[in-house]
């Protein structure tokens, strides 16, 4: 396809990437009120982000299937619809089962329409210019929280929670439109079967994962157990992948390349900095200075702002000169900004936690895209869709274990102090700085392992 071709194309799919990108964070400063409304704790409440993750995984992680089996415009509208009526649904939903099943369909849009831009961008971008493309990519779904605090605050202060649907139901309605023009079927379709027995096994160890881990710090020995079942549960899935002829996801380039998979660890704890960070912050700043929704989206604004510009710096940074030394500097940023916020969070200072943030934020940036770029340039071109499907799963992975382990912490610390006394802000305070020391040392092991990765791919 030529650019004048693909580029609105491309314009589409950046906009519906920022989109899902948008929806996934839209929650996180109305869960107060939910939790208000429906009477709901804090770890149930989490839910509507970490289930939400959770069927994006599993739809991600089929959608290398979905590709070879269905066009690429099929997939485009199937996923809009699904988008647009899990929107409407949420704005009148009675109870929080109903909310949360509303949540989940949007889930099964967005978990498609993030892998549809990828591998559009895999597909036509050209080769030398492929790390700046999909920074591009990166800084659309980056931007989308970026905004997602601020607007849907701004709703939840002024309108009430259930208007922050608002936005993007009427969004995806545009780009749906748009959509009917731009989009084209850019795949070659096969007669490939969808393996039943390995999508249960999917939607059954991801969510008891993520449960399990929600679970690790109120009640450990539960926690433990089902972390433990939901393990096994994925290895067996992981091996099944091997031995049938169309696997719902293709573990070869993550059991074959070491590389690679070292890469996708990267990813993993890269996007549990963002969406962990990106839940606990908006608690952090409306539990402990009950600030307003809006206040606290605004609070965390200029971060991922800095975490967008950073992204497509470091994709130019990439194609240019490549992994090394960006992606350890990405990773010491992290470091170095969490252990800064778990310090600084239980003195209660909004100004340094914020700065702090804000380093954190511009760590990631300088991470995510060029961490994928190494990863897929050290695939052969035939195992890029798996490559991308393995990704972009454990991307949604991430997103759905940070907040279920972090916010798990954040409640079990303040139960503890409260335990002593200790006022209800004060608490907060405490669990939240314990959560982010956790995030931080998990930072850590990623920079050892950013070390040794981009030195090799520099040299290989």
């Amino acid at each position: 396809m030529k650019q004048r071709e693909t580029l609105p194309m491309f314009i589409v799919l950046y906009a519906a990437a920022f989109m899902s990108a948008f929806n996934e964070n839209i929650i996180n400063v109305a869960l107060v009120d939910i939790m208000a409304e429906f009477s709901t704790t804090a770890t149930t409440a989490q839910w509507l982000v970490t289930g939400y993750m959770a069927v994006m995984a599993i739809v991600v992680a089929s959608c290398a299937f979905l590709l070879q089996r269905f066009p690429f415009r099929t997939l485009f509208f199937t996923a809009a619809a699904c988008f647009v009526v899990g929107e409407a649904l949420c704005l009148f939903a009675p109870s929080f089962p109903l909310l949360l099943a509303a949540r989940l369909l949007q889930a099964i849009g967005t978990g498609i329409f993030t892998p549809l831009m990828m591998n559009a961008v895999l597909a036509c971008a050209p080769r030398e210019r492929m790390g700046t493309y999909l920074a591009i990519g990166s800084a659309a779904i980056t931007l989308g929280p970026a905004f997602a605090p601020v607007l849907s605050g701004l709703m939840v202060t002024l309108v009430g929670w259930r208007s922050i649907f608002l936005i993007p139901l009427i969004a995806v309605i545009v780009i749906t439109l748009a959509g009917i023009p731009f989009t084209k079927n850019i795949t070659q379709l096969e007669n490939v079967r969808l393996d039943l027995a390995s999508l249960a096994l999917a939607a059954i160890a991801l969510p008891l994962f993520v449960f399990g881990l929600g679970e690790i710090s109120p009640r450990p020995a539960i926690g433990a157990i089902t972390v433990a079942v939901a393990a096994v549960l994925l290895v067996v899935f992981a091996l099944r992948q091997e031995r049938i002829e169309n696997p719902l996801l293709n573990m070869r380039p993550l059991l074959h390349n070491a590389l690679f998979a070292l890469a996708a660890l990267l990813v993993i704890i890269g996007m549990m900095t963002t969406f962990s960070t990106s839940v606990l912050l908006p608690l952090y700043f409306e539990s402990v200075f009950e600030y307003t929704a809006l206040a606290a989206g605004l609070l965390i604004l200029p971060a991922i702002v800095i975490n967008a510009i950073t992204a497509i710096i470091a994709g130019r940074t990439m194609d240019r000169r490549g992994p090394w030394p960006l992606i350890p500097l990405g990773f010491a940023c992290i470091v170095v900004g969490q252990f800064a916020i778990a310090l600084l969070g239980e003195s209660q200072n909004v100004a340094a936690v914020v700065s702090a943030s804000v380093v954190v934020y511009a760590g990631v940036g300088l991470v995510m895209s060029p961490v994928q770029t190494a990863g897929l340039g050290i695939l052969p071109n035939r195992e890029h869709p798996d490559g991308v499907s393995i990704l972009n799963t454990f991307i949604m992975v991430a997103a759905s274990l940070g907040p279920s382990l972090f916010v798990g912490i954040v409640s079990k610390g303040a139960e503890s102090a409260s335990a002593y006394g200790t006022s209800f802000q004060a608490a907060q305070a405490a669990g939240f700085a314990e959560a982010v020391f956790v995030a931080a040392a998990i930072g850590l092991i990623g920079f050892a392992v950013s070390l040794f990765f981009s030195y090799r791919v520099r040299t290989k």
